[in-house]
């Protein structure tokens, strides 16, 4: 209950409103006091112990919250509540024997605000209880009501420590747990909160694998319940963590060179600890597809992944777009597989490989799918029955085609490289639809020997590798008076087992044939009197097929015989000067005198200078000439010298 006081008490001291009367009385009398607590919680009433106040101490009132200036004109007599946290002064005003009496006491008004805090749930079923520390306030101790039947107690400092309890009963797996600050002996104020229990730690696992394309793998993986899960990828043999994170289950995607093989291991951990549970390494198929005749042919890389007692390759099986093919192969070593199961030409295959792996969870490896076009036609035996031979001037393949082991060739091109020289290097020139001949029209075969190869190319996309070059018999002359030809063959197979030289009368189209074993050389006979107007063609054989070279004739210089005197005096011996052995179609001789007068000229080979000029003896001496011959070929050949004339 509260009472009022109005009247002042007489004293002899007049009042100061100014002072604080609890510090300096100003020489009042002192009274006296008791309060049943000196300590309570807001909301809390503090009384007057009954007997507390002397006997003498009359008109006593009480100013509950002292302001510190001054006497109050109003008092109360207690009871006294406090609504508000803080400290407060309690003046006691009285008379003693008619003068004003003091005494003041301080009251401590405790806060009652709650403990703001935050729970974790760690693996384990263990749970981590975080405070706020601006919110622990002056509680004297703090107590937790685990809600499995512990209650604990705990300081402020053991609060600032963030206090952890382990469930290790077999209650709910949520739990509201209770957090109060205690004023010993005065109040509490409780903070609840629910949490889900975290069982003990699970191994993550990383449950699929896909090579997306090139550059992109994705990653599916499962973890415990709470668990924050980091992602980490083998580099040069050490495992990195690439900065991604999830929780508990889900997917991650990994920009990377995908066709190369790429490990993961994702590693789980709870809020409440940095270490984390590791899963088992899991790695990327790379496959290879390359199409062949009536058949598909698939390579891949083993899988690389490691293996324990816990974690177990099971199996590969091969996927053609999307559907089961080929069965399972259960060694991991078996790393090929052809599917030659009813291949169509033309048509589109799409192949992937999936390893499965038994271990914490069953883990599936899928590569990126690989994708070729059917092949499916009959090709003949490798190209081996081939010629190149020098027909009308150009040179002309001819190809025999073998019989394929099965079907017939109902379509094919042929495509021709050619190469300047068995040095050179190949490049296409045409092609053969359908036939076995080639003519290469842009080739001149008197400037050198060209080399081939053909390629077959059949229906589907079929094709043989390059043949094995023939080249064409270049014939030419390294002298003057010997013929050479090229020595690489124009046949496949083999090499040639005979030559040929061919010698054609360039004036009345008779031939002979010389066999020349396998040399590559000539030395036409010197005194031929038809070696210069003679045409040559080298013929070179293998096994019943034959090759001609270019045609080359062979120039060589007039074969005459000039003397170096004669006689003009009538005996009939050595009397005409003239050229012998002169067989050429064209004639011209002048005969010069010291001073290069021409004093006699002829253009008919059977006749000579008898010695005169201009129907008179020459004089004695030294004459020179000048004696000019060209063959049906056109070759032209000079000779000059001096003849003595002698009598």
């Amino acid at each position: 209950m509260l009472g009022f006081v109005f009247a002042q008490p007489s004293s002899s001291v007049a009042q100061d409103a100014t002072n604080n009367y609890c510090e300096n009385p100003q020489g009042a009398e002192v009274g006296g006091f008791k309060l049943d607590k000196t300590r309570i919680c807001v909301g809390g009433t503090i009384a007057i112990v009954a007997g507390s106040v002397p006997a003498n101490l009359l008109n006593v009132g009480y100013a509950r919250e002292y302001s510190g200036k001054g006497i109050p004109a109003n008092f109360e007599t207690g009871p006294f509540t406090y609504a508000k946290p803080g400290s407060y002064t309690l003046l006691q005003v009285g008379t003693i024997n008619g003068s004003r009496a003091l005494a003041c006491q301080t009251v401590t008004v405790l806060p009652l605000d709650p403990i703001s805090i935050s729970l974790k749930s760690c693996s384990g079923r263990t749970v981590t209880v975080t405070p706020n520390v601006a919110t622990l306030g002056q509680y004297d101790s703090y107590t937790i009501n685990w809600n499995d039947g512990n209650i604990e107690t705990f300081s402020k400092a053991a609060m600032e420590a963030n206090p952890q309890h382990t469930y290790t009963d077999n209650g709910p797996d949520t739990r509201t747990i209770t957090v109060e600050g205690v004023y010993n002996g005065l109040c509490k104020t409780p903070s609840t909160q629910t949490i889900k229990l975290v069982p003990a730690g699970t191994i993550p696992a990383i449950t699929t694998l896909k090579t997306v394309s090139d550059n992109s793998i994705t990653l599916q993986y499962q973890a415990g319940s709470g668990a924050v899960v980091q992602l980490y990828q083998k580099v040069n043999g050490v495992y990195t963590d690439t900065g991604q994170k999830g929780t508990e289950s889900g997917t991650f995607t990994v920009q990377t060179d995908a066709r190369q093989v790429q490990c993961f291991q994702v590693v789980a951990q709870d809020v409440c600890s940095n270490s984390g549970l590791r899963s088992e390494e899991v790695c990327s198929i790379v496959l290879d597809v390359k199409a062949a005749n009536k058949k598909n042919n698939l390579s891949w890389t083993p899988y690389a992944g490691t293996s324990s007692s816990t974690n177990q390759f099971r199996y590969y099986r091969m996927l053609r777009n999307n559907a089961p093919v080929g069965g399972t192969i259960v060694n991991k070593n078996i790393t090929t597989y052809t599917d030659d199961n009813n291949i169509v030409c033309g048509t589109q295959y799409c192949y992937s490989i999936v390893a499965t792996i038994d271990g914490v969870a069953q883990t599936e490896i899928t590569s990126a799918s690989v994708c070729v076009t059917g092949v499916n036609g009959d090709l003949p035996d490798n190209l081996d029955n081939i010629v190149v031979s020098i027909e009308n001037n150009r040179p002309r393949l001819t190809a025999t085609l073998p019989k394929p082991a099965t079907g017939t060739l109902s379509s094919y091109t042929l495509a021709i490289a050619r190469a300047d020289g068995s040095s050179g290097t190949f490049n296409p020139i045409g092609t053969v639809p359908n036939d076995s001949i080639f003519i290469d029209n842009s080739a001149n075969p008197s400037a050198g020997s060209y080399c081939y190869q053909i390629t077959y190319q059949g229906v589907c996309g079929l094709t043989l590798p390059p043949s094995k070059p023939v080249c064409t018999v270049f014939l030419n002359s390294k002298e003057k008076t010997s013929l050479d030809w090229t020595s690489e063959s124009p046949f496949v197979p083999g090499p040639v087992s005979d030559y040929t030289v061919e010698v054609t009368d360039s004036l009345n189209g008779t031939s002979q044939k010389i066999p020349l074993g396998t040399s590559t050389h000539y030395d036409p006979p010197a005194n031929d009197p038809n070696a210069q107007s003679a045409t040559y063609r080298i013929i070179a054989t293998s096994g019943g097929k034959i090759s001609y070279s270019n045609f080359y004739t062979l120039h060589r210089d007039s074969k005459v015989f000039i003397p170096d005197a004669f006689t003009p005096n009538g005996d009939q011996v050595n009397d005409v000067f003239f050229p012998k052995g002169v067989t050429d179609d064209q004639f011209l001789m002048n005969i010069y005198s010291r001073w290069g007068e021409v004093v006699y000229s002829t253009t008919d080979k059977t006749k000579g200078w008898d010695g005169t000029i201009n129907g008179q003896p020459a004089s004695l001496g030294q004459y020179m000439y000048r004696i000019e011959l060209k063959d049906t070929t056109g070759q032209k050949t000079v000779r000059t010298g001096a003849v003595l004339l002698i009598r």
